[in-house]
């Protein structure tokens, strides 16, 4: 027994581009992506046509946005790839999507999913890098500075993603919202859970401690059959 996700859960969710294919199925919007195995071929005008300028290049197993690159120019996106192939054998390389990101958290809560009070990142650098995560160079603004019709749609869609991928325990989804629509990122099945991670503040702003959190947690471990 423990408290995370089925272990198909967490693999799935770590490999960005298979948790992409899988909730696409479902409708749910998120960036054009272009592919790539350590070795393939690399085509930088190909790249282009597909995903266009600015682009994210990162590596498509990996947290913590290390090896993750902004390109802006395609003479940058060679450098961007080497970058990110020195982290994983495989890379994702997708569109810029212009607009806040929203990141929620969503936990089985006394046996019912509950979307716990988002996020809103405003980083101080170019995104959510490292430095933005970790090194205070970021906003981290709970709840969510958006309106009741955009939040009631984040809330719907996080729940319907929770329930896609069958996920239990903890979870934490990052999405875009680009013209209010949001665009899905990822899912993090293993999120921080110190009194200044991101599940905490949510938590502690639905009025949630952490000795409640984590002993919901524990039975909900105990009480699931997977």
């Amino acid at each position: 027994k423990h408290t995370s996700a089925p272990f198909y859960q967490m693999a799935l969710t770590f490999n960005k581009r298979d948790c992409l294919s899988v909730v696409k199925q479902y409708g749910i919007k998120t960036a054009i992506s272009y592919f790539l195995n350590k070795g393939d071929n690399i085509n930088v005008d190909e790249i282009i046509a597909k995903v266009g300028l600015p682009c994210f290049v990162k590596p498509n197993n990996a947290g913590s946005s290390f090896g993750i690159s902004k390109a802006k120019t395609a003479a940058e996106i060679i450098p961007a790839i080497e970058k990110a192939f020195k982290e994983d054998s495989q890379i994702l390389i997708e569109e810029f999507l212009d607009g806040p990101e929203i990141t929620i958290g969503v936990v089985e809560f006394k046996g019912k999913i509950k979307v716990l009070p988002m996020t809103e990142i405003v980083s101080e650098n170019e995104f959510f890098d490292y430095e933005a995560k970790y090194l205070g160079k970021s906003q981290e603004i709970t709840p969510a500075r958006i309106s009741s019709e955009i939040h009631e749609k984040l809330e719907k869609i996080a729940a319907h993603v929770y329930k896609i991928l069958n996920m239990s325990g903890f979870s934490r989804s990052e999405y875009i919202l680009v013209n209010d629509e949001p665009y899905f990122l990822e899912m993090n099945t293993v999120p921080g859970l110190t009194t200044a991670s991101l599940i905490p503040q949510q938590a502690e702003a639905a009025g949630i401690s952490l000795e409640e959190l984590f002993h919901n947690a524990i039975e909900m471990a105990l009480k699931n059959d997977r």
